[in-house]
């Protein structure tokens, strides 16, 4: 893989105030190099009724921002609202919706990421099912959630020399440490 062939999949904190957000977001994107935003608001989403709103308020702010400077914005975990934010995607973790139910929800044109942690196994499932991208990770050490697994670099060749499927490095990266990946 050529470096130019790799972009910034660029996650939410787990907890933000959307307003006070977007200004750093939006100098995030206008540096370039940005395919994709995912809303990640972990925190939010404990219980239903407040965080749905929660998301929505966030969506409704980020949405329009990320995708007036040609990046998707991907919602976490959710389907349902994916859809109905007009969201242009949404990612699953191996716990969440089945990608079926996701691929029904944001429709043939919605983009499906799925998480794979570091199964190459997961991500040839996930993408013989038509997933849009896989990730792998965590690659290091993160402060916003328990990582399941840990992945190693490798995966990334390896999975790259095997299928056209892209991936996303997730877990802990930074630009001090993103360079192996």
């Amino acid at each position: 893989m050529k470096d130019t062939d790799c972009r910034l999949y660029l996650i939410t904190p787990p907890a933000l105030e959307a307003e006070t957000f977007a200004p750093v977001l939006v100098s995030a994107l206008d540096a370039g190099g940005v395919a994709a935003v995912q809303l990640r608001l972990k925190g939010a989403l404990c219980t239903e009724e407040m965080g749905d709103g929660a998301v929505r308020r966030a969506a409704n702010v980020l949405r329009p921002l990320v995708q007036e400077r040609g990046a998707a914005f991907i919602l976490n975990d959710r389907p349902d609202l994916a859809a109905e934010l007009e969201c242009d995607g949404v990612h699953i973790g191996q716990e969440d919706a089945s990608y079926e139910e996701a691929r029904r929800l944001v429709g043939p044109q919605g983009i499906v990421g799925v998480t794979c942690h570091n199964s190459r196994h997961l991500a040839m499932e996930a993408a013989e099912k038509g997933a849009d991208y896989v990730s792998f990770g965590a690659f290091f050490p993160t402060r916003t959630k328990q990582p399941k697994s840990r992945a190693e670099p490798e995966i990334l060749e390896i999975w790259s020399q095997t299928t056209t499927v892209p991936a996303a490095a997730i877990g802990g990266v930074t630009p001090g440490n993103s360079q192996p990946l």
